[in-house]
């Protein structure tokens, strides 16, 4: 098991341009929010409602999610 507690995502933040994700070793990594056309048209419940994983979050209620490395 490669998992490193220091790469858990910890908060999934939205502002007015973007998506960010805090990391547990204090990294935040974002995009802006139309770079995920799926999530700028969510509602905020659907964005509320969120799993987070090392490295990743999934959105049930859109069944999609955003992986870290891939928003670097």
């Amino acid at each position: 098991d490669m998992s490193d507690p220091k790469d858990q995502v910890i908060a999934v933040e939205f502002q007015a341009d973007g998506v960010y994700l805090r990391l547990a070793d204090g990294r935040v990594v974002g995009n802006p929010l139309w770079w995920h056309p799926w999530l700028e048209a969510a509602t905020p419940e659907q964005r509320a409602k969120v799993e987070m994983y090392e490295l990743s979050v999934y959105f049930p209620d859109l069944d999609d999610g955003l992986d870290v490395e891939e928003m670097m």
